[in-house]
């Protein structure tokens, strides 16, 4: 664990990635989401939520952990102990769209570093700020919740928890091991739970591979928006329990700004809330 000397010297380090938002991979992200209606010229604005595509964070593969992400130590996000990574949630201000053609710069500063205590033992949240840019203006910000966990023995599943809300508009998805692998690409992201199903079973103990957060995330951003026809300015979510993949899940919507995410059992998986 972290000291508080060490937690207070890593503390609103920086880091800044400067990127395109170009047509190639605006093009996969079309394809993959099937919108059949957007624009891919220059100029023509971005669905929210596809920040992600860009201002990819890289590294060497000797800067690699054995889950593949970039292991802390060697990027802004130290060591706190804990090796198993997991995306907790985020808090995310839509400001601006992103723009086909645009310049943007993704300033990543490290917010906050916690020990917390529970049910199945000691963990870290840390707290990260994404500031993506144009220049001077600014986009949108969001909020990342990165949860930090020791290592397990077994697939520790959260306390099933229903939902006790009746949903007023749903829709049900899957998401097949191609998609899985197509998502990865498209973010960057080479954590293994998502395409590494040896991996999976044997180090994290998760039954199969499992969906992206922020491609469950994206489902409810969709939604949202749509709900607020193209105003969404503000979305939080919370991860809950995760959704493996070709297993049918359940997007769901009110009127009154919550949207969430049940799993084949019903089940919690995904909680948010829009306005």
């Amino acid at each position: 664990m972290l000291t508080q000397e060490e937690i207070r010297k890593n503390l609103h380090k920086r880091k800044v990635i400067k990127d395109t938002v170009d047509i190639a991979r605006s093009r996969v992200a079309k394809d993959f989401f099937q919108i059949n209606k957007l624009e891919l010229k220059l100029g023509e604005p971005l669905p929210k939520y596809w920040h992600w595509f860009f201002c990819w964070e890289t590294a060497q593969d000797k800067l690699l952990g054995l889950d593949g992400h970039i292991k802390p130590g060697n990027n802004i996000i130290p060591d706190t102990g804990f090796p198993r990574r997991m995306w907790g949630g985020s808090e995310i201000n839509f400001f601006e769209p992103l723009l086909i053609g645009m310049e943007i710069t993704r300033i990543i500063t490290l917010e906050s570093i916690n020990y917390k205590r529970g049910n199945s033992g000691d963990f870290c949240i840390i707290g990260i700020k994404n500031e993506l840019k144009n220049d001077e203006t600014t986009l949108l910000i969001e909020r990342q919740s990165l949860i930090y966990l020791p290592v397990r023995t077994e697939f520790d599943k959260s306390v099933p928890k229903p939902h006790d809300k009746l949903s007023e508009d749903c829709l049900n998805r899957k998401y097949t091991e191609n998609q899985l692998f197509k998502y990865s690409a498209l973010t960057m992201n080479s954590h293994r739970i998502h395409y590494d199903l040896d991996y999976c079973k044997t180090v994290e103990y998760y039954p199969s591979l499992v969906v992206h957060g922020p491609l469950l995330a994206q489902n409810l951003i969709g939604a949202a928006d749509q709900r607020f026809e193209g105003r969404l300015q503000f979305f939080k979510f919370r991860a809950l329990n995760p959704i493996f993949v070709s297993d049918e899940f359940t997007i769901n919507a009110s009127d009154s700004g919550e949207f969430w995410i049940t799993d084949k059992f019903g089940i919690l998986s995904m909680s948010s809330v829009a306005s």
